[in-house]
């Protein structure tokens, strides 16, 4: 995979806002960060750049299920004045170019973020469902490292 110049990311909006950019040394990936002693990207992969820091340590004291905790959320704004709505599919069969929901900004795209149509309702609250996979790069057959 060919790398885009550093130069290339050197943005004023990055500077101004005290950004650097490192190479994680357990992965190899690239990631900006405003915490210059920072190390790794933090992204928790099997390649243990970052992990979880609430697993086993709640934020509070009392203990949700999965269906509680979407609750608490949904219900939270809600009270504050967002319509809920319901998830989309996991598969964006809605786009051309992606085939799951990795995020729930993929249920307005592009129809709702483009203006083609307004929003279901605004503000909204959604509980989406999504699928995440990891990218793994594209070996070339031809290379030695095949």
């Amino acid at each position: 995979m060919k790398e885009f110049p550093a130069e290339m990311y050197q943005l004023p909006f990055f500077k101004q806002e005290g950004f650097v950019r490192k190479k994680c040394p357990k992965c190899g990936e690239y990631f900006w960060t405003q915490n210059a002693a920072q190390e790794t990207c933090g992204e928790s992969t099997s390649d243990e750049c970052g992990y979880y820091t609430f697993i086993n340590n709640p934020a509070t004291p009392k203990k949700f299920s999965l269906s509680e905790m979407r609750e608490a959320f949904l219900g939270f704004f809600e009270k504050n004045q967002h319509t809920r709505i319901k998830p989309y599919p996991v598969v964006a069969r809605w786009r051309s170019d992606i085939y799951l929901t990795h995020a729930s900004i993929i249920d307005f795209q592009p129809y709702v973020t483009e203006g083609i149509a307004p929003p279901p309702a605004n503000p909204l609250v959604i509980s989406q469902p999504s699928i995440r996979l990891r990218i793994f790069r594209t070996l070339d057959p031809h290379s030695a490292d095949t």
